[in-house]
């Protein structure tokens, strides 16, 4: 799949087309979601059209469901949920509910293929009293590195309830060195921070039984398997939570999950269609079936922009932030949007600086991620100095990897101070 900038959203990934910055010339990952490369992507903003597409795209995975979607870029043209094409737009979709891949929810879970266990007890996946939890991942994914902390949190919390297990296709020095650099904030290792089981996967036998058969393009990516040996949910490790808590309860609805995806991928499909009313209306239904189901919030607000609906989508950010006043993934996700995906004149950047402002509080300022966001929030204020201090920040936290995609944004807010006259800044 060719897109630009890409923009996660629980459990869905947001394009936007547009002129593009990286450390190296090329596209390739945003904030939790990892494109086809392996560095780091930062954008120049420009509004030209959007699409929402399940998980997070990874080159050694072979698109599945259909043909390859090509995405010019677009330009929204007023307020009847049209895109006027800049160049062409060719989709070809069989419809969500027509499709079958060749591993879904509710069918048995594959076996692992593993050509050595790097941290943890080899294991085998056993219908009986335990879940489990097998995600796909790299080191060189930024993404999946955010995903981490939260993936040991939850091992941690459920102890022998649940088995994870992360799995790569890298070479085992690579990994082992990986374990050895410091975890974000660093206090811990990798090693010393990871709670659950690391697996290479070297001739790609488990990649293929599960990644490919499921048509998952992207990583990170979790699978939930039940204590019937069945797989529950597949989804981004940071929306596992509430699916992983109602399988170890028992009160999963797995039916329920399935019609959650397949609205899901109708959304994305409206999107890339550039059919902004029916991606609103898709959401509207997703949020009867879970009103806490932030993906759908998000899309919600960024559809009424793109209608040309601006008070009502402010409105519904105002309602997000209010609501998600615990939850800092959610908030940086949403203050992201605001400052990078929307014409300024269209949305109330004061709403984003206060939800980037939470999220940093929640992780305590230790968080790289939250706080490159809140930078970006400033220099879209045009206060340029706060925005150097906290990308400053921001590399301080970053983990070995990443801190030269950071570094490369400070180097462009350092630049627009220079042009800034004394007392403008």
């Amino acid at each position: 799949m060719s897109c630009g900038l890409t923009v996660p959203v629980h459990g869905y990934r947001l394009v936007v087309g547009g002129s593009l910055k990286t450390s190296n010339g090329a596209v390739t990952m945003w904030k939790f979601q990892c494109v086809a490369t392996k560095v780091g992507l930062r954008a120049g903003l420009l509004w030209v059209g959007l699409c929402f597409v399940p998980g997070c795209q990874d080159s050694s995975v072979p698109a599945t469901g259909g043909p390859p979607v090509e995405l010019a870029p677009l330009t929204i043209s007023g307020g009847d949920g049209t895109a006027e094409q800049k160049n062409t737009l060719s989709v070809d979709f069989q419809p969500p509910e027509q499709r079958r891949n060749a591993l879904e929810a509710g069918d048995t879970a594959p076996a692992l293929s593993i050509s050595r266990w790097l941290k943890g007890d080899a294991l085998q996946l056993q219908a009986g009293e335990k879940v489990y939890v097998v995600e796909f991942w790299a080191t060189w994914c930024g993404p999946c590195l955010m995903s981490m902390p939260h993936i040991a949190e939850l091992q941690t919390k459920y102890g022998d309830k649940v088995q994870i297990v992360g799995v790569t296709d890298e070479e085992p020095q690579v990994v082992e060195e990986f374990l050895k650099k410091m975890a974000p904030g660093g206090q811990q290792t990798w090693e010393q921070l990871l709670t659950y089981r690391l697996a290479l996967d070297a001739n790609g036998g488990t990649n293929a039984a599960w990644m490919q058969a499921a048509g998952q393009q992207g990583i990170p990516c979790a699978f939930i398997v039940g204590r019937q040996g069945k797989v529950e949910w597949i989804g981004h490790p940071m929306t596992i939570d509430k699916p992983l808590q109602q399988v170890v309860d028992g009160t999963w609805d797995i039916q329920r999950g399935k019609r959650e995806s397949v609205l899901r991928e109708s959304v994305n499909e409206a999107l890339t269609q550039g059919n902004f009313q029916r991606a609103l209306n898709l959401a509207d239904e997703l949020l009867q079936l879970d009103a806490a189901e932030s993906g759908a919030q998000t899309i919600r607000i960024m559809a009424l922009f793109a209608l040309g609906r601006s008070d009502e989508a402010n409105a519904a950010v105002a309602a997000v932030i209010e609501r998600e006043q615990e939850d800092a993934a959610v908030l940086n996700q949403l203050a992201w949007l605001l400052a990078t995906g929307i014409e300024k004149g269209e949305v109330d950047l004061q709403q984003a600086l206060r939800a980037a402002e939470r999220a940093v509080e929640l992780d305590g300022g230790r968080d790289a991620n939250s706080l490159d966001t809140l930078a970006r929030v400033h220099f879209r204020l045009e206060q340029y100095e706060q925005a150097v201090s906290r990308q400053r920040q921001a590399i301080e936290q970053a983990p070995e990897g990443q801190r030269e995609a950071y570094e490369s944004v400070l180097k462009e807010y350092e630049a627009k101070i220079a042009t800034v006259p004394p007392g403008h800044q």
